[in-house]
């Protein structure tokens, strides 16, 4: 009788299930290799934006535009908002500009038409110079201007050193912050400035506008004062009198001022006085008696030049 012998059968491997769970390790894997590339491929970004200054865009294009400006340093600024053209920014240079001294005007662009214009000078006397309309900020410069207006207008003023710097935008991409932070980063294209948009946008802090000049009685016991027109504004741009007290206003001007030659100014609330000048006549009297405390503007005949002539209740003191 032949002898038969039994194996315990194996159990069979379900093959479908085995093929799934390899395809899934594939796919886990695979995914394990992505991440890991992308956290290596974040880290090298965030290193490099951490790891020191790099060279502006436009450092080249601004370095050959100052080589023929004697001790003028040409300022750009390590932010701008995100968009804008730096390497082909548009560079100008005039030879006279405000004061005789050249006056460099810089366009950064974007596609969709919004500029941004950075132009600087070596203002003759900088604390004549007006911005009209604008109100006093704090900026790291020290006490800048900021103009805007309703239609989207933006300007912002600084003085870096002797150098008056002045940022302009008109489009409503660009944020008056976003304009201050710009100034706040100004530097020269040698120093290698930080090319960054990371940055977090300052709050805007108003100061308060340095107070009226005091106009004094003369032996006469008349409330004189010297009113300059200059390319820059008026000197005083902002003086206090007294009310019930007589006034006198001389009127001069010093420099070409064009329709700054003519003063519209309030000699009453309701009724203007228009002190010309001319080549025989540099100099306008005007005598007047104020009645009425508060404050009233005077301008030239295109509103390009104001003032502020503040009245006070009381008696000279």
């Amino acid at each position: 009788m032949e002898k038969v012998t039994t194996r315990p059968a194996k159990p069979r491997r379900n093959r479908a299930s085995s093929g799934n769970l390899g395809r899934r390790w594939f796919w886990l894997l695979g995914l394990a290799i992505v991440l890991t590339v992308l956290a290596t491929v974040l880290v090298v970004v965030l290193s490099s934006n951490e790891s020191g200054p790099s060279e502006p865009p436009e450092a080249a294009k601004i370095l050959e535009a100052q080589e023929n400006l004697e001790h003028f340093g040409v300022l750009i600024p390590a932010y701008l908002p995100k968009g804008f053209n730096r390497a082909g920014v548009e560079v100008s240079i005039n030879q006279s500009g405000q004061s005789g001294e050249p006056a460099v005007a810089l366009a950064y662009r974007k596609n969709n038409g919004s500029a941004i214009f950075l132009s600087q000078w070596v203002p003759a006397n900088a604390d004549l110079e007006v911005l009209h309309g604008s109100s006093p900020i704090e900026t790291k410069w020290g006490t800048g201007w900021l103009l805007h207006q309703s239609g989207g207008l933006k300007v912002v003023w600084v003085l870096v050193g002797q150098l008056r710097v002045s940022l302009s935008n008109a489009s409503a991409d660009v944020s008056p912050e976003q304009l201050v932070l710009a100034a706040n980063t100004l530097g020269l294209a040698s120093d290698l400035q930080v090319y960054s948009f990371v940055t977090e946008l300052p709050k805007i802090e108003g100061v308060e506008p340095p107070p009226p000049f005091e106009v004094k009685l003369n032996a006469e016991g008349v409330q004189e004062l010297n009113l300059t027109i200059t390319p820059g504004g008026y000197s005083p741009m902002r003086f206090a009198v007294q009310a019930g007290v007589p006034v006198r206003i001389n009127f001069r001007a010093l420099g070409e001022v064009g329709c700054g030659n003519t003063c519209i100014f309030p000699a009453e609330p309701d009724n203007t006085v228009a002190l010309q000048l001319g080549p025989e006549k540099t100099l306008q009297v005007l005598d007047f008696t104020p009645q009425t405390a508060g404050e009233f503007q005077f301008q030239c005949t295109n509103n390009c030049f104001r003032g502020i002539m503040t009245v006070r209740e009381g008696a000279q003191q």
